[in-house]
């Protein structure tokens, strides 16, 4: 192996050793059982091993590592099934923030995301239906010295985020600002979702900001979402590799371990080819996420990485979603039970590929892109 590819194993090496000093699945069941979706010592462990400062640049004092980098921690962590919103943060957050134009506060929110001592969220969808980052009626006014926001969002995730990334309409187009979850006029209400997290609708009324707290000026904050939106989603489709990779073992496990008529599962030819096919479906998952990364660079287009990253997350969630159907059913009645492994991955897997655009949706988007660079090359 070349220098790349060694510090890349060690990095998912030093991922896999903290999943085996972390029971993550009984802590997660545990968690759950107490209305809490993570916990926030173990954030502080992530912030300490690094992974949280991976794509926050050096001056900002994260690690200013790449996307590949940020893929292996997200599949490692997808296959340890750890509940903490670690895509979702240092992955979507900060990709949004090192994109602001506002540097000096992004930076500093970028410092304390990568420290563990700051959680943020991206508030940016209105609609569960609309996943068009410019569909903004959230409103930005002028009033004397303040800026005065007014609107709703929707989905927001984590729910539990110290800060919210609110964008907003304006006179010159969208702009994003920094929002604490304590601000007057924010008002917040939870729901929980299938895998045990909760995602957050926000009601800003009359919520005050300083210029200060605007971290993308008007018309940059657009660019920035759109840019945050195409890794999250690269990065989604790194988990949801990893959790159909441990699904896919734990299946082949049992259909060994197993016995019908005295004899293991495994040895069913109907049933071996079952396995076969999730195989080959998880093989398929990991060939787009190489291509992706063989074809992105630390410079290229937004639109490439939009349609890399729309054919990444289409791929990965009907893969994931087959194989976590079938390695359901592959277990019989007892995959049906929360005591399960099985159960408790596949909720994961069915919130993660819903999360950014499904495979339908994504597949859609995938295709507008291309035609759309078509029509420019034409």
């Amino acid at each position: 192996m070349n220098d790349s590819a060694d510090e890349l194993r060690m990095l998912a090496d030093s991922v896999v050793q903290f999943a085996r000093n972390d029971d993550t699945l009984t802590r997660t069941r545990a968690l759950h059982k107490g209305g809490a979706a993570f916990s926030r010592e173990t954030w502080s462990t992530l912030a300490d091993a690094g992974w949280l400062g991976i794509l926050v640049p050096e001056d900002s004092g994260g690690l200013g590592l790449g996307l590949r980098e940020m893929a292996v921690v997200a599949e490692e962590l997808g296959r340890a099934r750890i509940p903490e919103p670690v895509v979702a943060v240092a992955g979507f957050t900060a990709s949004v923030l090192s994109a602001c134009d506002r540097k000096a506060a992004a930076s500093e929110l970028l410092s304390e995301l990568a420290s563990g001592a700051t959680i943020a969220a991206v508030a940016w969808q209105e609609d569960p239906t609309d996943l068009d980052p410019a569909t903004t009626h959230c409103r930005a006014t002028h009033e004397g010295n303040a800026i005065v926001l007014n609107g709703s969002k929707c989905l927001v995730l984590p729910a539990e985020a110290d800060v919210f990334l609110v964008s907003s309409e304006t006179d010159e187009g969208v702009a994003l600002y920094s929002v604490p979850s304590d601000a007057p006029g924010l008002a917040l209400e939870r729901r929980q979702q299938v895998d045990g997290s909760w995602v957050a609708d926000l009601r800003l009324d009359n919520v005050s900001v300083s210029a200060d707290q605007m971290l993308a000026s008007p018309g940059q904050g657009l660019p920035a979402l759109e840019r945050g939106l195409a890794r999250a989603a690269l990065l989604a489709g790194a988990e949801l590799t990893g959790l159909a990779h441990r699904l896919l073992g734990m299946t082949n496990d049992y259909l060994a371990t197993r016995k019908q008529f005295g004899q293991p599962l495994s040895s069913f030819q109907a049933l071996r080819h079952r396995a076969v096919d999730l195989y080959i479906q998880h093989e398929l998952m990991q060939a787009s996420l190489r291509h992706a990364f063989r074809t992105l660079r630390p410079d290229s287009p937004l639109a490439l990485e939009q349609r890399l990253a729309a054919r990444v997350k289409a791929r990965t969630s009907d893969a994931a979603m087959r194989i976590g159907r079938e390695s359901v059913q592959l277990h019989g009645a007892i995959g049906f039970t929360e005591e399960a492994d099985v159960g408790i991955h596949l909720k994961r897997i069915m919130a993660l590929s819903a999360w950014l655009g499904n495979a339908a949706w994504q597949r859609r988007r995938h295709f507008e892109l291309s035609r759309n660079t078509q029509q420019e090359v034409a």
